[in-house]
């Protein structure tokens, strides 16, 4: 994957929504800081109803960014395996799947 706004060792942008839609990423993971599935999935609902957000549809998985990307340490493997499932689902498969991310569609639906 390769990260369309960021840059490595600095703080997140703020980003305007139609600057995402138009950069038409593959994917877009969300995995804020010290938030886990539950509270992530939570706070994007008042997305849900943004045109912008809808052009997102089916790019959007959400991650537990309090147990694996927001920490160094020893779950580092397993944030790689998170990435490689959801970038490459016909061939990794680490079992993360509904654990330490979802995707944005199967998280409407669990509602």
């Amino acid at each position: 994957g390769e990260n369309l706004f960021g840059s490595a060792g600095a703080h997140s942008p703020w980003l305007d929504p139609e600057a995402l839609v138009a950069a038409d990423p593959e994917i877009v993971l969300v995995v804020p800081c010290g938030f886990g599935i539950t509270r992530t999935r939570k706070e994007l609902e008042s997305l849900a109803g943004k045109q912008w957000w809808r052009a997102l549809d089916g790019k959007v998985f959400v991650a537990d960014g309090n147990r694996y990307f927001n920490r160094p340490g020893p779950r580092l493997v397993e944030s790689l395996e998170i990435l490689a499932e959801i970038l490459h689902p016909e061939t990794c498969d680490f079992g993360h799947r509904d654990d330490g991310y979802i995707a944005w569609e199967r998280a409407q639906e669990a509602q």
